[in-house]
């Protein structure tokens, strides 16, 4: 079984069952490599790189973030809770399946095209973020902050408990579903009675 603390290049690596809770990882670079079954939980990652990885089933809550660059990460089956995202370095990139993503922050990021799908990701800040085009389909999204925030052609098919200004977000072409999309009425101050 192989460690990240092995050598500081990683490439098509596997990493399974590794617990790297609370550790200082610096000057780290892992490309095409997988995390799987691992708990990576309060990791603080500094002047590190993560090109085309995957977290499988993984708890990677709470990681922090230090001059980090993120590119084409996916996480499946993942606790990835508590997570400031917008501490990483631009450009940033991410697609997450059944994970849970609460109570993080993806504030200010350029996220066009992101999949979110079948998620967890309530009390999310989402503000001032690009998610154009972006496929939200199935997840829940109770207590999620969208402001500022460009959700044109962005796919919220089976997505749930969403809250989102129509005045304060851009939504042209966004696909919503009823009864959902109902939520949009709220913002508008009015009450609908049958």
């Amino acid at each position: 079984m192989s460690t990240a603390d092995e050598q500081i290049t990683h490439h098509d690596k596997r990493f399974e069952n590794i617990n790297y809770e609370d550790k200082h990882l610096v000057s780290r670079y892992f490309e095409g490599c997988t995390f799987y079954k691992s708990i990576i939980k309060g990791c603080l990652f500094e002047d590190c790189t993560f090109n085309n990885c995957t977290f499988e089933e993984c708890d990677i809550s709470l990681i922090k973030f230090k001059d980090t660059f993120i590119s084409n990460l996916a996480v499946i089956n993942c606790k990835a809770i508590g997570i400031l995202w917008y501490d990483t370095l631009n450009p940033f990139s991410i697609n997450a399946k059944n994970s849970m993503l609460s109570y993080s922050s993806f504030f200010g990021k350029n996220l066009k095209k992101i999949r979110l799908t079948n998620c967890t990701a309530r009390e999310v800040d989402f503000s001032n973020c690009n998610l154009s085009s972006a496929d939200f389909s199935g997840t829940d999204f109770l207590g999620s902050t969208f402001s500022g925030t460009d959700l044109r052609m962005a796919n919220f098919t089976a997505a749930q408990n969403y809250q989102i200004d129509p005045s304060g977000n851009k939504i042209k072409g966004a696909i919503f579903q009823l009864p959902a999309a109902i939520s949009f009425l709220d913002s508008l101050g009015i009450k609908i009675v049958d």
